[in-house]
């Protein structure tokens, strides 16, 4: 059975999930903890330099790196199509990664300046020793940010969501394409990051919190209630 890599309340984890749910595919479920997992990631990749990031799935045949590959792999699994058609859905992944990585430098960096959201991020440390550990974890969290900023960008985040917007209201079907596909789980993940779903499992509440964008989900309520439309390919995934 294969191995999916990842963290659980991260939006790319959260759309490979759900691509492999919806396909049917079996697999094994490990959570990813930054910097204390990455040598072991490092060692099952047998790669010893350069970034490596979540989610991985690891196959018989190799690991499947990304949500998009991961995704793509759960639709050959399937045999069908499902997941709809992966070359017309490149073009609303591409602006799903633009809008989440900005998403995720707004989420660290919050992360970084709140304490409570730091102490959280040691789930495994004894409540009296986190406060401790502060300095060391803010560096952590201060390293997460420096080694993905590069991708972000002011307005990326609203952005995406407009184009998601604009996506709906020329297709008309209540899809990004003709049916439901891949591109509305990757376009949805954007929404994590407005107001995390309801199902998403997070260390804590101020971690919760610092994922939510109070702005975002007032000009944005329409996509989120486009979202709670999507709950039964969640809940219900095709058998054949």
């Amino acid at each position: 059975m294969a191995l999916l890599i990842g963290e659980v309340f991260s939006p790319w984890t959260r759309k490979a999930r759900w691509a492999l749910d919806y396909c049917d595919v079996a697999y094994r479920y490990q959570e990813y903890v930054p910097f204390l997992s990455e040598p072991g990631l490092r060692l099952r990749l047998r790669q010893w330099h350069g970034v490596v990031s979540v989610p991985v799935l690891l196959t018989d045949t190799g690991p499947v790196r990304g949500s998009f590959e991961i995704a793509r792999h759960a639709a050959l699994a399937s045999g069908d199509d499902r997941l709809g058609d992966f070359d017309r859905i490149r073009f609303w992944d591409d602006i799903s990664e633009v809008g989440l990585a900005a998403a995720r430098t707004r989420v660290v960096r919050t992360i970084a300046r709140n304490v409570n959201a730091l102490d959280e991020s040691l789930p495994h440390v004894p409540l009296r020793l986190r406060p401790l550990l502060r300095p060391i974890t803010r560096r952590a969290v201060n390293a997460l940010d420096q080694k993905y900023a590069h991708l972000s960008g002011a307005g990326n985040h609203r952005n995406a969501l407009l184009a998601l917007r604009r996506g709906l209201q020329e297709s008309g079907t209540g899809f990004l394409l003709d049916n439901f596909s891949y591109a509305d789980i990757t376009l949805c993940a954007l929404l994590d990051a407005v107001v995390p779903a309801a199902d998403t499992v997070f260390p804590g509440e101020a971690q919760q919190r610092c994922w939510q964008d109070d702005e975002l989900a007032d000009e944005f309520a329409d996509l989120l209630a486009w979202r709670e439309q999507l709950r039964p390919y969640r809940a219900f995934p095709p058998t054949g």
